[in-house]
């Protein structure tokens, strides 16, 4: 197949590039930053913004992943306007080029957050079949829950094809140094304080990047077709939690300050990847404590090389 990678240069895309490649397909990055791990495959510079420079580079395409989007949470809530502009409304592009262009289908990358954080139940499994959530604290999950209402209106209204993929929260190789993992990391390591809002009990079930690629790549199964899929990792895993799994893999104390919870910060819930197991026969295969190993290796074989 020839796919178009819409992000294929970040984090999780670069991942899902490498996946394609090695299963042959031709793979096209269309993104705004230059690929930097040296991938086998062709690059666009463009912005997901920009209408007219993707209806021209998604001509003759089978299939786009959509990847591009604003994925900070805390830009979200500084520029609202510009986040939602790289989330919802270039949604709303790559719908249109595959409408324009007769694509087969479009490939969204969504997240756990559009289920809400939610009261109740902490043993409650939710699944696909669960309501969007009906008083959104978040913009950042506003947005997400609207890309992903544009594909079900471009399906009902035009007939294109999608497949929604809700992911939990992604750590490994190649994350951007404000995420969670190596901002805890480089604070282990250089004797920092770790500032922890709320009592680190809030919950992410984190997926090793790899098995999130190979989640993505099955979705392009035909059985994945106009459905949703959580991608998730199988354990619930809390602040604290990582900032422990850390403390025994680097053999090191972490200093450890607790402040008052932030506005809108996704608590977490438990969600069910049961559905991409059972149809595309996929699931998270590596176990939390397992990958980051494997992710600190990494990330202090690279830092010995600057």
């Amino acid at each position: 197949m020839k796919i178009v990678v819409v992000g294929g240069s970040g984090f999780i895309g670069s991942h899902l590039v490498d996946k394609l490649i090695n299963d042959n397909h031709h793979v096209i990055i269309y993104d705004v930053d230059m690929p930097r791990y040296e991938q086998d495959c062709e690059f666009i510079r463009g912005d997901a913004r920009d209408l007219q420079r993707l209806l021209i580079s998604t001509r003759k395409i089978d299939a786009i992943y959509h990847l591009a989007a604003e994925a900070n949470v805390n830009r979200f809530y500084e520029s609202p306007i510009f986040s939602n502009d790289i989330t919802a409304v270039s949604t709303l592009n790559v719908l249109e080029c595959a409408k324009v262009n007769e694509i087969s289908r479009v490939l969204l990358a969504s997240t756990e957050w559009i289920y809400g954080s939610g009261e109740g139940n902490e043993e409650q499994i939710i699944d696909e079949e669960a309501p969007y959530s009906q008083n959104p604290d978040h913009i950042y999950t506003s947005s997400k829950i609207c890309a992903e209402l544009f594909c079900k209106n471009y399906f009902q209204l035009y007939n294109v094809n999608y497949t929604i993929m809700r992911y939990g929260i992604p750590f490994g190789e190649r994350a951007r140094p404000a995420t969670v993992t190596p901002i805890f990391m480089n604070k282990i390591i250089n004797n920092e304080e770790i500032l922890i809002h709320g009592d680190g009990s809030q919950t992410r079930q984190f997926i090793y990047v790899k098995d999130l690629a190979q989640g993505n790549v099955a979705c392009l199964k035909k059985e994945a077709e106009n459905q949703i899929f959580n991608l998730n990792g199988k354990q619930k895993i809390s602040v604290l939690d990582i900032v422990q799994t850390l403390e025994t893999i680097l053999s090191k104390k972490a200093k450890i300050k607790l402040s008052e919870q932030r506005k809108g910060n996704f608590q977490g819930r438990y969600i069910s990847s049961e559905k991409a197991k059972s149809i595309l026969g996929w699931e998270a295969e590596m176990n939390y404590m397992e990958a980051m190993r494997k992710y600190v290796s990494d990330y202090n074989k690279n830092s010995n090389k600057n």
